[in-house]
């Protein structure tokens, strides 16, 4: 079964391009292509990288926020990195990787991030 973990945003604030940048100042590999990104580091899990601003996003955003202290920032999102895992539990034994990508988009968007296999939300910073 595939899980996400989705970093939240405004559009327009952050790119593919600066989102590669960022792993890759994490001490990651990435590898490109127009519309994907996957992170790895030595031994671990892949990470695929998508980046969506679809209309359905803000509605998602909205309904994700809704009754957390971030519900009013939540409103505003309409943009998001979607992060597969394709093994959650492989992900989770070698955790720091997970830790370093979810870091690395949250810090280059200022964004959100959701992970859906718990439901726990975290703003930046």
């Amino acid at each position: 079964m595939s899980h996400i973990c989705m970093v939240f945003f405004r559009a327009g604030t952050c790119d593919l391009e600066a989102a590669a940048s960022s792993l890759r100042d994490q001490g990651l590999e990435v590898s490109q292509a127009p519309d994907l990104l996957v992170a790895s580091s030595n031994g671990s899990p892949e990470f695929r990288i998508r980046l969506s601003n679809a209309p359905h996003v803000l509605a998602e955003a909205i309904e994700i926020g809704a009754g957390t202290p971030d519900e009013a920032a939540m409103r505003e999102l309409d943009a998001r990195f979607e992060v597969a895992i394709d093994d959650l539990d492989e992900a989770l034994d070698e955790i720091n990787t997970l830790i370093e990508v979810q870091a690395a988009l949250q810090e280059v968007s200022n964004g959100y991030l959701f992970l859906s296999w718990n439901g726990h939300l975290s703003g930046p910073g």
